[in-house]
């Protein structure tokens, strides 16, 4: 069963004087009893209102998503996911299941919002107050597979597949992503890669919320690589997750090549980030020495959203020695230090993780090398609303404050100071001040007069 009160679905606690073998045996043991919300697996309650939204009808996109009047729609979010179709009836995995399909497969999935016997603008204004009367799910209605991305098809594809496989799910796929920009004000691809112990709807449903929140600008696509909804599958998903990254790759290498998208976008979270940073190395060491304007000019890679990430900070640093921060236009990581998952995985591997590192865990090395790069930002959830609710690893979902900087960095592109982030005392690493939401509001006044002075994008 999928816990819809944990989307990344993460262990929560363990004693930091534990040993490896005793993390081992706790992560077991707190795995074994953790229980899990009675909702359906398909259902995931959707996120508290970005904190945008308290001052501001629109801050992102329109109020009403194209083509909407009166009643609520099911509206379409796009998906690509190499795992292998469900083979049989499986109420738990009607569609993809949780083993690897190495091909990618394209398609689209019908979302319904709350309530459907109510109209379009009372499912708005339900989602956008701070404390909902009733439960507001996000649900996935129904699939449709166009089919198999060519691309992915390989000398190793099975011939049964290989004869599946044609340029028409492709053009299908090409024609959804079309339609979506084709309304939207902003010419951009957004990509959304899920963390560990999740099933094929779960990140259609935090798309779909991140997407909603957005103003329905851009094109959005959620990318549901084959994590197992097992409680005892972390690491057969972190094998599974490295893997995935060439079937993601892929999909990015296509989208760049034949979308007429300004720019695309990726946010992972937790395990899934593993996903996202093996695509960029891949990306690096194809390119070879190539300067970063050749590279971004090939991939179109704009901003790219580390949350909660579960990657050794070692392999993170071999990475960017290798190029990794030419391939996007800037990488930005949140970090905590109440990420109870994230203690976990550092006790199990012996090394921390990269959504663990915080001002006072950086030597003068890593201090210099920080403030000389303008690639990547680093910033630091401690002083976010609600950073540590839960197992503290949600917050990019259960903070107002940190989803609405993510938000406006996906819409806008600003940097963190331009969002109303601060550093202090000489620290490299960004944090959320305690007038962030006025700072906020005075940036997004900023992007609105500069819009309305400015053709659409």
């Amino acid at each position: 069963m999928q816990c819809r009160k944990s989307p990344g679905g993460n262990p929560v606690s363990l004693h930091h004087g534990a040993g490896r073998l005793g993390a081992l045996l706790v992560m077991a043991s707190y795995l074994s009893v953790v229980a899990c919300s009675s909702g359906p697996p398909h259902e995931l309650e959707m996120m508290p209102a970005p904190a945008a939204y308290e001052d501001a009808d629109a801050p992102f996109g329109e109020e009403v998503p194209p083509g909407v009047e009166g009643s609520l729609p099911q509206l379409a979010v796009l998906y690509a996911t190499n795992r292998a179709p469900q083979e049989g009836e499986s109420a738990d995995e009607p569609y993809y299941s949780g083993e690897r399909g190495y091909l990618v497969r394209l398609g689209s999935a019908q979302m319904g919002l709350g309530n459907p016997d109510i109209s379009w603008q009372e499912a708005r204004s339900i989602s956008l107050l701070k404390n909902r009367p009733d439960s507001f799910p996000v649900a996935v209605k129904g699939v449709d597979e166009f089919g198999i991305l060519p691309e992915s098809v390989s000398v190793f594809t099975p011939e049964q597949e290989l004869q599946q496989a044609d340029q028409e799910a492709g053009r299908a796929f090409l024609q959804a992503v079309e339609t979506q920009l084709a309304r939207s004000q902003l010419k951009d691809i957004f990509i959304y890669v899920h963390g560990y112990k999740v099933n094929f709807e779960n990140p259609l449903m935090v798309a779909s919320e991140m997407w909603h929140f957005l103003g329905y600008e851009g094109a959005f696509i959620a990318f549901s690589w084959p994590s197992t909804p097992d409680r005892l599958a972390y690491f057969k998903d972190v094998e599974t997750a490295r893997v995935s990254a060439w079937g993601l790759r892929k999909l990015v290498d296509f989208l760049s090549r034949e979308s007429s998208a300004r720019r695309i976008h990726i946010v992972g979270y937790s395990a899934g980030t593993r996903v996202v940073l093996t695509t960029l190395y891949e990306i690096a060491l194809l390119h070879g020495g190539a300067a970063a304007g050749d590279i971004q000019g090939d991939t179109r890679l704009g901003n790219v959203i580390l949350v909660g990430s579960d990657v050794d900070t070692g392999m993170f640093a071999s990475y960017v020695l290798d190029g990794l921060l030419k391939v996007q236009e800037r990488l930005t990581l949140y970090t905590s230090p109440s990420d109870a998952a994230l203690h976990i995985s550092e006790k199990v591997f012996s090394h921390r993780r990269l959504g663990e590192v915080l001002p006072g865990t950086l030597d003068d090395r890593m201090r210099e090398y920080m403030a000389s790069t303008d690639r990547m930002s680093m910033i630091d959830v401690a002083e976010a609303e609600n950073f540590d609710e839960g197992n503290g690893h949600g917050y990019f979902r259960r903070s107002p404050w940190v989803s609405s900087d993510i938000l406006m960095t996906l819409r806008y592109g600003l940097e963190p100071a331009e969002r109303g982030l601060e550093q202090r005392e000489g620290s490299p690493i960004w944090r959320f001040p305690p007038d962030y939401l006025s700072r906020f509001d005075s940036a997004l006044e900023r992007q609105r007069r500069k819009a309305l002075s400015q053709p659409a994008l």
